[in-house]
């Protein structure tokens, strides 16, 4: 079999995530070789499919082990780091996954002789005076990757939207089971934005090589938090009462809420809320810059909704 010629090899961490998987359809059709690091190779087999034959490799690699991670990225042009959680557990903390692991694997892939552009994704809002760990978390992170890999571009999207999103189908779920959503922080603004477009984003960036820049990433509108319950009831075409939860109850409710093993809110996304609104700041270059046009989430939306309503997708 000839070996075919691909434009960059690109190492994705957290490629395996609903980011990720978006981001590694858009390269491999711009003809990129994708590497993608992951714990377990036999889970990750269906993203294979979006490529040619050799054209996606799966690697088991130990995110603790400099070695396995050196190994990984020693063939590598660009690196991506999208690893990230949303809450903490007793093995998975803030600080190690979003501030000490990119600090490691920045400093690891700039000894790399091929190293060309690291990627590197941190979140909306990121600032070293937030009293969310998430927020300062995020941060610190992104001071670590530049001061180790000088060539780096940082993206800080909004919420992302998309098929297997985990906010929207989340929410979708609630109205299925309960009569009321509660809610705290209904007044707080956001700037959701589609995955596709997000990927569209990153592949620019590999194509145009460009680094020492951070990008804003939201989308074309911007919504409270109740506007946008209120937009997926539309989509599902079910009736519930929001219930705006002021944050003093929404604290209590968090702190309960906690003790599940996937919580659906926490103390500390309630320090995110109380910080206000988290849509694009103005300081930092955009999808404009790209010379791309955001899509509107409200055509995104009925595309992977529909599935909720009463009688499914063939709902009117």
């Amino acid at each position: 079999m000839i070996e075919k010629n691909y434009r960059k090899t690109v190492g994705i961490f957290g490629g395996t995530g609903f980011i990720g998987e978006e981001i590694v359809q858009h390269l491999v059709k711009n003809g990129f070789k994708i590497k993608i690091a992951t714990r377990n190779v036999y889970l990750a087999q269906n993203l294979k499919v979006y490529g040619d034959i050799a054209q996606i490799e799966l690697h088991q690699v130990n995110l603790k082990s400099e070695e396995s991670i050196k190994k990984f990225l020693q063939d590598c042009d660009v690196c991506i780091n999208l690893v990230g959680i949303l809450f903490e557990t007793k093995l998975q903390k803030f600080n190690e996954l979003h501030t000490n692991f990119p600090k490691k694997i920045a400093s690891i892939f700039s000894k790399s002789s091929k190293s060309n552009l690291m990627i590197h994704f941190s979140a909306l809002g990121a600032n070293s005076n937030s009293n969310s760990a998430y927020i300062k978390s995020k941060f610190l992170g992104e001071e670590e990757v530049k001061s180790n890999f000088a060539n780096s571009t940082i993206i800080r999207p909004s919420i992302v939207v998309g098929p297997k999103d985990s906010f929207f189908n989340m929410f979708a779920k609630l109205a299925g089971l309960l009569p009321l959503i509660p809610l705290v922080g209904s007044g707080v603004k956001f700037q959701p934005v589609y995955v596709g477009d997000v990927a569209k984003a990153i592949n620019e960036i590999i194509i145009n090589n460009i680094s020492k820049e951070t990008y804003e990433l939201g989308g074309k509108s911007i919504y409270t938090f109740k506007e946008l319950i209120e937009l997926l009831l539309k989509e599902i075409r079910k009736k519930r009462i929001i219930l705006p939860i002021p944050f003093f109850a929404g604290r209590i409710q968090a702190m309960l809420f906690q003790l599940m093993p996937k919580p659906l809110l926490t103390l500390d996304q309630i320090k995110i809320l109380e910080e206000g609104d988290n849509v694009l700041s103005g300081k930092n270059k955009t999808f404009k810059d790209l010379k791309i046009e955001a899509k509107n989430i409200e055509s995104i939306l009925p595309l992977y909704l529909k599935v909720y309503r009463p009688t499914g997708q063939f709902t009117d």
